[in-house]
């Protein structure tokens, strides 16, 4: 009943603020595309979630929580104020990839990263800032089209709740029900057709989070050792499209964050795929992936091999048919 109350207010507070600061960003004009669609849907998406995780965390956890957990609350703000700042100003490519590498030494400082005992510490930093780097990236790249970042979070945000509840980590637990409900408030808007959008501000934030809150989390145990690889098939989607999309930009000569047309997303409904249908074939293929990383947690079983099989049989048509269009 306490889950269900966290998701229904973080739900009911999104529409309230995304609705709000839509309406805020026509009337003056602030924050519009080149479609002039409102692009400031990540601010009203961040507020509530942070709204309702301070007060439920105090409410059903209580004040005292890891200084990691907390270091990492601090940063996606502070990164988000940095990225607000960018869908005002809107830095050079070259500005952004030096804030975001300081920001990511930074966060390496206060956090823990990826910790693969056999591996030296030198190259789990390096996979560790790579990550971050990676993934934060990712769900930016993803926010190109209606309905894409906004429901590829919500799927990927579940998956990691299952997780968390299966993993008894009430903490986590309480973060992805509030990012839950203020995806589905804002996939309210963002569904084709889509009246507003997330910006650099919102994919950047969730993005981080899903970063290092997949870092933080406790999967693996010596018994199960593969479960490590779990937050890989969780985010399987947008690590397949950023890697597809910085092959695409190299062979174009571009540097890969380089902004381009050349998104999965965008080829599907370049090849006459209407938008609906676009949708549907990615949110198959995230689903898919994010069901390998759930049933991961129980070690290799037939449920994870079924999912798997058909997640690489999903994403091979969908590239496939992406790369026939090219």
């Amino acid at each position: 009943m306490d889950n269900l109350l966290v998701f229904l207010s973080s739900f009911i507070l999104g529409i309230v603020f995304i609705n709000f600061f839509k309406k805020l960003s026509l009337k003056f004009n602030l924050f519009m595309s080149k479609k002039e669609i409102p692009f400031i849907g990540g601010l009203g998406a961040v507020i509530p979630f942070l709204i309702c995780y301070f007060f439920y965390k105090a409410l059903m956890v209580g004040n005292i929580v890891p200084f990691q957990f907390l270091w990492i609350i601090i940063f996606s703000i502070i990164l988000f104020v940095i990225e607000f700042i960018d869908d005002l100003k809107d830095f050079s490519l070259k500005t952004r990839i030096i804030i975001q590498a300081v920001f990511i030494f930074l966060v390496l400082s206060k956090i823990k990263g990826i910790d693969i005992y056999f591996l030296p510490q030198w190259i789990n930093y390096i996979l560790s800032f790579l990550w971050i780097m990676g993934i934060t990236n990712a769900f930016n790249h993803l926010d190109v089209g209606d309905g894409q970042c906004g429901g590829i979070s919500l799927i990927i945000s579940l998956a990691f709740l299952i997780v968390s509840i299966l993993i008894g980590n009430p903490l986590m637990v309480i973060i992805f029900l509030c990012i839950c409900g203020v995806m589905s408030a804002f996939l309210l808007f963002n569904l084709p057709p889509a009246r507003v959008f997330m910006g650099n501000s919102g994919s950047h934030f969730f993005g981080f989070l899903f970063a290092v809150l997949s870092m933080y989390g406790d999967y693996a145990t010596l018994e199960k050792p593969i479960v490590l690889i779990l937050p890989v098939l969780v985010l399987g989607f947008p690590i397949i499209d950023t890697i597809f999309l910085i092959i695409i930009r190299i062979k174009k000569g571009l540097l890969p964050l380089k902004k381009s047309d050349d998104h999965m997303f965008l080829c599907l409904l370049s090849s006459g795929c209407d938008i609906k249908e676009s949708l549907s074939k990615i949110y198959i293929v995230t689903l898919l992936w994010c069901l390998c990383g759930i049933f991961l947690i129980f070690n290799i079983n037939v449920f994870f091999l079924l999912f798997l099989f058909l997640a690489f049989i999903f994403t091979f048509k969908l590239i496939s048919k992406v790369l026939f269009i090219r």
